[in-house]
């Protein structure tokens, strides 16, 4: 007979392919991890313990994670040369905007796959939907979580291996 299954170890378990295949690194605060990877649709359904239910979307992750990719893609073009406010803020946008970051998630991290989704959600490949930006937001949400874990050298060290900008630019030239 099998023993029953924790919620550490549960947790610990939704966590690991996302530590292990996309951030490259074992995170400390795993309900904060899920909390940028649970869809509230899926928090809706039964769940099997009742933390999961307080890992539920922490919006506040996606705002600081807006911000912290925002001062990257800025940091990133100030060392290369000198530019303008007007090109700067172009960068911002092409780079920071929803669209290049949803097919930047999809495409390149297939962050999809990571995602908690709701069974409807998960069924009907939402993320796929030609209206919907929904990966940008977990993307930006991942970010903040690097932030919190590995401060600012984390984040710029994430991109970089996971070849953010010359892969927007590839995506979105084409």
């Amino acid at each position: 007979m099998q023993e029953p299954i924790t919620w550490e170890q549960y947790r610990d378990e939704l966590c690991k392919p996302i530590e292990d295949e996309l951030l490259g690194f074992p995170v400390q605060n795993k309900e904060r991890l899920i909390s940028a990877i649970i869809s509230n649709q899926l928090l809706n359904e039964g769940v099997p313990f009742p933390e999961l239910k307080d890992c539920r979307k922490d919006s506040s992750l996606e705002t600081m994670g807006d911000y912290i990719l925002d001062f990257t893609i800025f940091d990133n073009f100030a060392l290369k040369g000198k530019f303008t406010a007007k090109e700067i803020d172009d960068f911002r946008q092409f780079y920071g905007g929803n669209e290049a970051l949803h097919l930047y998630s999809k495409k390149h991290l297939k962050l999809q796959k990571f995602v908690l989704w709701g069974p409807d959600e998960k069924n009907k490949e939402r993320w796929d939907q030609p209206t919907t930006k929904k990966l940008a937001g977990r993307f930006e949400m991942l970010i903040a979580v690097i932030y919190l874990e590995k401060g600012l050298e984390g984040v710029k060290g994430f991109l970089e291996r996971k070849k953010f900008f010359a892969t927007i630019e590839r995506i979105l030239v084409k």
